[in-house]
């Protein structure tokens, strides 16, 4: 798939699901960084794609893109993402689709808009913005649409944790764009969304503190990381209660500046 600069591949597993996998052509820091974000987000109850370890043969590379592909990528469990056939990544093609009420009408978790965007502020997200939503609009369900979080390579300030986590820049979040105009710009109820999704923020991260010793148990021993290390940084970061109370500071702020 040459949909991004990781090229990721698309395979058929044993259990007879596609799954987009992104393997040893990034560094194991990148695929750890994935399986936090999409495991942190489940427990946000953000919709987000199935995840998976996957072992990919050799012998099942396609020949035809072994120069993009090498086999070497592939002497480590990859990080799966199952593929959504009915859904499309949000991008500047389909607001003018937003734009349409009977459309968006159809969208079933409209504030989770929000939510992913304090979720992206709390995990120091650099990578989910106005040029690159890093969302997928799942139309598995007839004239019910749910958002889809993806792609959280770049978490932790793109993979820079051991220096501290900072708070992302106004150009960095999702709520600086034309889809949280299209959506929020003419809500009533604006301040009330923003007010239950801060409330949940305190409970949200509590499961993922809670939670995050059973995820790190999972990580495949072949990425070769220091888990106990990681574990420390994360802790020591992302669950003071100051680096929540300027999470949500900062969300409030750009949601007074933007919408």
């Amino acid at each position: 798939m040459f949909t991004t600069g990781d090229n990721p591949i698309l395979v058929t597993c044993a259990d007879i699901s596609d799954w987009v996998c992104k393997h040893g052509r990034l560094s194991s820091s990148i695929l750890f960084s994935e399986v936090i974000g999409s495991t942190f987000a489940k427990l946000w109850d953000l919709k987000t794609p199935q995840i998976s370890f996957v072992n990919v043969l050799h012998e099942h590379l396609p020949n035809e893109y072994l120069n993009v592909v090498q086999p070497a990528f592939f002497n480590k469990p990859c990080f799966g993402s199952l593929y959504i056939n009915d859904s499309q990544v949000v991008d500047k093609t389909l607001l003018p689709s937003f734009r349409n009420s009977v459309f968006r009408s159809k969208v079933a978790n409209k504030t989770d808009l929000l939510k992913i965007a304090l979720f992206d502020i709390w995990i120091g997200n650099e990578d989910r913005h106005h040029g690159n939503s890093n969302l997928l609009l799942d139309q598995t369900i007839t004239n019910e649409y749910y958002f889809n979080v993806f792609d959280h390579g770049a978490i932790f300030n793109s993979n820079a944790l051991s220096y501290g986590i900072q708070l992302i820049s106004d150009n960095e979040s999702i709520i600086c764009s034309d889809l949280a105009q299209i959506l929020f710009n003419r809500g009533k109820t604006l301040t009330k969304i923003v007010d239950n999704i801060v409330k949940d923020f305190y409970l949200c991260t509590m499961k993922c503190e809670f939670e995050l010793s059973n995820i790190l148990n999972d990580i495949p021993i072949q990425w070769g990381l220091n888990i106990q290390n990681l574990e420390l940084l994360i802790r020591g970061n992302l669950f003071t209660q100051e680096w929540k109370s300027d999470c949500e500071n900062h969300f409030r702020a750009l949601i007074q500046a933007n919408i």
